[in-house]
Parts: structure tokens; sequence; C-alpha cells
């Protein structure tokens, strides 16, 4: 071969070779220059949401967001605050989203039933994919969402928890036993011991076995230590397509992936399933899935077992941390003030472990002040949740009446539970644990009750509202009458163990997760 030819071949490559990364250079500038006219589009006047107050670089692009919750760290709540600070209560949170800090607009955004409230898909995302997906709490169209909700409703109204009551504090009691059997151990964090007893609760009725966490030996591994993953996982799904996709061959890799991972996967693909076909096989076991086969409300193409066992993971995700969560607080609060404390045992007087009813509990008006005042510092879920009212435009008006905003039908707007919560108007010195603030005159004060969204609002607000009240109640009566007089704080502060700093979807503290830890004596 000459070297004319060898020189013509070099030449034919290095020629293909520059068509090549000239070929991608030109894709990668199309594709920047779309982003930045987008971009451009987005902060122009030309915008239906231009008008609204908020920081140009958020409008821009959801770049903004997505560093603050997924570089940061489920951070961008706290810049969501600063927002409202400096641009007044409804600010533009990025490109198609509005948010509002007002309390009173509450009934509005999240409508009751007879109004349209669609969700939106961009804060589903943090669901991922796979099962978890396709269920009633990441449902967007308003109809469908009605469809799924009803067919589940009636498992959790409030008459069918009195029935289910007798369960709750069984579980209760053999949690507390198992508190006190570990007197002169060392310290540990008693919120995996809620954990365990959520879990056990919901399991054992949703699919008519518990999954045994109380009955085993130590508290960990629980539900909540196995989904911290699927948890801390929320945001990167959210803002990355990719991660998303790949969620999808999860059950394909997860043996290679961590024990928590591989967990959660055989949860979701191997433990739930064989529960919800062990009701298909006996409708007649009384539980949840086992009522729902038997009760057909719902149409065949909504009862394949790939939906059935996202809606049973979503019960064990949402029944078990963030419960556990609020009794984890209370529990903090009356170690943390002992003067807390004897207020509640005076207000229990003549209550009994073995005979606590759920019914009389709530008659009890310090022991509902101490319980709504754990729900407020510590709601369960304390990101932000968007609603899109399809049909109609709402009106805001600040309460002066000087302002108003005409926010147009079919744009996203929501609240967050840690910035309602902590409202300083609503909740003078908001960050102190204040019982005696629900009271009026000694009586609960429902006025402000109102102002929760500890369990969202509206026609999609928790299914499980009734069931964690329930909980909540009986153990709160448990832990004061048995645990609390033979339990201690151990290096945990308020600062660095409770006080909110981010989220990962539930709320978050500077050292990570809420953690309480107790020595018992």
């Amino acid at each position: 071969m000459d070297s004319n030819h060898i020189a013509s071949i070099l030449s034919v490559d290095t020629l293909k070779s520059a068509f090549t990364l000239t070929s991608i250079l030109s894709v990668v500038g199309v594709w920047l220059g779309y982003r930045i006219l987008v971009a451009l589009y987005n902060i122009s006047p030309f915008h239906p949401l231009s008008r609204f107050p908020g920081p140009k670089i958020a409008a821009a692009s959801y770049l903004y967001e997505a560093y603050y919750d997924w570089i940061r760290g489920g951070r961008y709540g706290p810049k969501i605050r600063e927002m409202h600070e400096r641009y007044g209560p409804i600010v533009r949170i990025n490109p198609d989203e509005l948010h509002c800090s007002d309390p009173h607009f509450t009934d509005e955004i999240y409508a009751g039933p007879g109004r349209i409230r669609d969700k939106w898909q961009h804060q589903l995302n943090t669901g991922g994919a796979g099962p978890v997906s396709v269920t009633g709490f990441s449902t967007v169209p308003h109809e469908l969402h009605r469809l799924r909700k009803g067919a589940l409703h009636k498992f959790f109204s409030r008459q069918q928890m009195f029935k289910l009551e007798g369960e709750v504090l069984d579980f209760a009691h053999l949690t507390i036993d198992k508190l006190l059997r570990w007197s002169g151990r060392e310290a540990f964090d008693i919120k995996e011991a809620f954990n365990c007893f959520t879990a056990d609760v919901i399991s054992q009725y949703a699919f008519g076995e518990s999954m045994g966490f109380i009955a085993q030996e130590e508290w960990t591994p629980n539900l909540a230590t196995w989904t911290s993953s699927f948890m801390k996982s929320a945001y990167m799904m959210r803002h990355n397509v990719l991660g998303r996709k790949m969620a999808n061959v999860m059950p394909l890799v997860a043996d290679y992936m961590g024990d928590d991972i591989k967990n959660v996967m055989r949860q979701m693909s191997v433990v739930i399933p064989g529960y919800i076909k062990a009701a298909l096989d006996d409708p007649n076991n009384g539980r949840v899935f086992a009522e729902l086969v038997k009760s057909k409300a719902l149409p065949e193409e909504e009862m394949t077992m790939y939906r059935l066992s996202g809606e049973g993971f979503n019960f064990l995700l949402a029944g078990t941390e963030t419960t556990a969560a609020t009794l984890t607080i209370i529990t903090f609060w009356l170690l943390e003030q002992p003067a807390t404390y004897r207020k509640l045992m005076e207000d229990l007087k003549g209550l009994t472990p073995s005979t606590l009813k759920w019914a009389e509990l709530e008659q009890r008006p310090y022991l509902w002040a101490v319980i709504h005042e754990s729900l407020r510092m510590m709601p369960g879920v304390s990101h932000r949740s968007a609603r899109i009212a399809r049909t109609e435009d709402l009106v805001y008006r600040t309460q002066d009446a000087k302002t108003e905003w005409v926010i147009p039908r079919g744009t996203p707007i929501g609240m967050t539970s840690m910035i309602n919560h902590f409202n300083e108007e609503l909740f003078p010195n908001p960050h102190a644990f204040i019982p005696e603030r629900w009271l009026v005159d000694g009586k609960p004060n429902y006025k402000l009750q109102k102002f929760l969204i500890s369990f969202g609002k509206g026609s999609r607000s928790c299914i499980g509202e009734s069931l964690a009240y329930c909980e909540v109640y009986l153990m709160a009566a448990l832990i004061a009458m048995r645990i609390i007089p033979r339990a201690k704080l151990v290096n945990t502060t308020y600062e660095d163990n409770i006080k909110y700093d981010h989220d990962c979807i539930v709320p978050q503290c500077k050292n990570g997760p809420v953690a309480v830890h107790v020595q018992i004596r």
C-alpha cells in the first residue's frame, strides 16, 4: 500500500471523526439554544404566570428547584419559606407552579369533593415508577382518584376504626410490654418501636397478617429502615427521567443493590402480592384487600395484581413512618417538659391502661391539645403538595383585602405544612411546644384545628386519618401511663434531633431523620 493511499484513508477517517464531533456539538448547541429560549419565555411577559412575584432564576427553569431538592437534599421547602418572607403570600417557585403561605386560603386550594382538584405529575414523579405510580395517591385526574379512593374509603372510616380499636390496643400493649423489657439496657431510638407498632397494625388490617416487627427480638430492622432508601431517592426521581426509567428495572437488579433496596423490592414484588393473592384465594378473611375483592367496587382493569401491590405498599409506607414520628414527638416533649407531663396525667385521671377507649380519650382536652400540638410540629409529610383547579380560576385576597391575585385555572398551586404550621400569627412562638394554645377556657379550639394540614385537606386528604388518630390516642395514653415514669432522654435535644431542617418527603432534622433516644429504667 503506497503512501498516497494511506494518506487518503487517514484523511477520510479524520473527516469522519470531525463530522461526528461536529454533529454532536451541533445537537448539543441546538438543545442548549432551545433550553435558553424556553427559559427566556418563562421569565417573559408572555408567560401566563409572569405577573406573580418570585425570583427570576426559579421562574426560568426547573434547575433551581432541582438544585435545592436533589443536589442539596430536600432543602427547597426552607428556600420557599425565604421567598414568602421576601415576596409575600403568593410566589412563583418554578416555571409552572405557585405556592401560598396563607393558611386562610387552605380550603380553596384543597377543596372538597364537589370541586375538581387534580394532582400535578411533576410532584408525583417522586414516586418514581412501578406499582407505586398507579395507586390512588399517585393519580392525577380528579375523577379517577375519586373512583380509586371511593373503593377504599369505607375501610378507613371512623366507624370502621372503632371496630378495629381492640386490635390497635392489643398491638399497643405488646409494644409497651416490649419497651418495658428493655429496662436497664442501653439507650435506643424509640421511633423504631413506634415504627414496629404502626407497621404491624396496618399490615394486619390490610392483609390479615402482621409483619411481625413487634415480635422480633430487636426493634430493627423494620419497614421504615427498609424504605429509607426509597425516601432518599424521591427528589432524584422527581428531576431525573433516567432515574425513573431505572426504577422500572430495580426488581431485576435488587439483589445487587444493598439490603434496604433489596428488602423494599421484595416487599413490593413478593410479600405484598403474596398477601393479596391470599385475599383472592380466601375472600372471606375480612381484611381490606379481601373485602375489596369481594365488593367489586372497582372495574376489572383496576384490580390487577400490579396496581393492588402498589396500593398495598402505599398503605404500609403512609401508615408507618408518619404516625410513628408523631408519637415520637409526644414522647420527647413529655420527657423534656415535666410540667406538660403532669398536666397530661391530671387530665388522664380515672383511666386505666387495660380499659382505654379511643372515644373517651378524645374527650380529654389536654390530651387532645398535646396530640394536636404534636401534629403541628411533626405533621408526618413535610414536602409541599400542589393541586390544580382544572375548571375554575382561584381568587386569592390578603386578609386586609389590599391585594388580590387571580390564579389561572390549570395552574398548580400548593402549600407546605412546615410553613403553615409555623405561622407566627396563628401559632406564636412556633418552635415551643405549647399544648395550651389549643385550648379556650379549657376546651378544644376547633377553629384553630382547621388550619392543620397534617393529613392533607379536601378530597385528596389522607385516607388513613382516622386510623392514625386511633393509634396516636391509644399509644400516647399508654406511653404517658407506663413508659414516661421509667424513661429518660439520652443525647437528644430539640435543636439537634427534632427541629425541622430539610425534607426527605418526611421532616428531617440537621442530623438526619428525627430520632429520640431514651433509656428505660
